[in-house]
């Protein structure tokens, strides 16, 4: 009996160590994010409002609301310009806004692949420019699966 409760306290250290390492972990790659600027052009009745914009040497993310004020955009995309601060555009990548009506609004966020991002400019197109880059982006869909990935390795593996 003994021992099944020292296994045990044993199990439930690992178990607090590793939630304690992990909100750990978030919150110091929360401080390396720096603010980056953002501007916006914006439409008549469209309003693009930015929450967060953030960057770290490598990588970041933005994340905002879309309001409609105006008639129903049935589809349009929130294009996003990333520059140096050298005034170098390093990439453009759009988000699709479909069925957007009159007083909705809706929240994006788009994260990023690129070194030394300044600022960004914000505006609301009707289609997509033929050379985009949108390949140097982090897919929304592919950043849970990866880090669940890495946790399982580690923990079989490490």
């Amino acid at each position: 009996m003994d021992r099944m409760k020292t296994f045990g306290i044993y199990a439930l250290c690992v178990i607090l160590f590793f939630i304690f390492s992990n909100v750990m972990i978030n919150i110091a790659i929360k401080a390396s994010y720096a603010p980056i600027d953002t501007y916006t052009t914006l439409k008549e009745g469209i309003d693009i409002g930015i929450n967060e914009s953030r960057a770290t040497y490598v990588n970041g993310y933005v994340g905002g609301v879309i309001k409609n004020a105006g008639e129903t955009i049935n589809k349009a995309y929130i294009k996003i310009d990333l520059y140096s601060n050298r005034d170098v555009r390093l990439g453009t990548k759009y988000v699709e806004i479909n069925n957007l009506q009159n007083q909705e609004s809706r929240d994006f966020r788009m994260g990023f692949k690129f070194t030394d991002v300044e600022y960004a400019k914000i505006e609301l197109v009707d289609k997509v420019e033929e050379n985009a880059t949108q390949d140097s982006f982090i897919s929304d869909n592919l950043g849970g699966i990866a880090l669940l990935t890495a946790v399982t390795f580690l923990i079989f593996f490490g």
